[in-house]
């Protein structure tokens, strides 16, 4: 009798063990909270010609990034999605690199975004840590 009420107890728990890991964070980066994060994120852009060029460099702070990262972008013309695509990384030391470049017309509501996908057993969860910022606040209006 008490085995048959303690396998219902202990499924329950164990979903609900399974459903806190599954859950995404979403975090927007600007100047004032870019240094409080988990990961240390190095955002700089300068004008090349006709555009800016943003150079982001992501680095974990204490364990080593995941092997599922993703970085995108998304270009808004107001409120109008004119573009997104995925941002190739480069491997450098310890740290993850994202180049690209956007027409300054289109930075106000442009962003980019990467996220450190959780795992298990070397396999992407569907879950994980997301770091976004609007291209206009970190470019360079000199």
């Amino acid at each position: 009798m008490h085995l048959t009420r303690a396998i219902p107890i202990a499924l329950f728990a164990v979903l609900i063990g399974f459903r806190a890991d599954a859950v995404s964070m979403f975090t927007q980066l600007d100047s004032r909270n870019i240094g409080e994060q988990r990961l240390d994120f190095t955002i700089k852009a300068d004008k090349k010609g006709a555009f800016v060029h943003f150079v982001v460099s992501v680095q974990s702070k204490s364990e080593a990034l995941t092997q599922f990262l993703t970085a995108d972008l998304e270009v808004f013309d107001g409120t109008n999605q004119i573009a997104s695509c995925s941002v190739q990384k480069a491997q450098h030391d310890k740290s993850v690199v994202y180049e690209f470049d956007v027409s300054p017309k289109y930075l106000a509501k442009s962003r980019f975004t990467f996220g450190d996908m959780a795992e298990a057993n070397g396999h992407p969860m569907p879950a994980g840590d997301y770091y976004w910022f609007y291209l206009t606040d970190f470019a360079d209006e000199k």
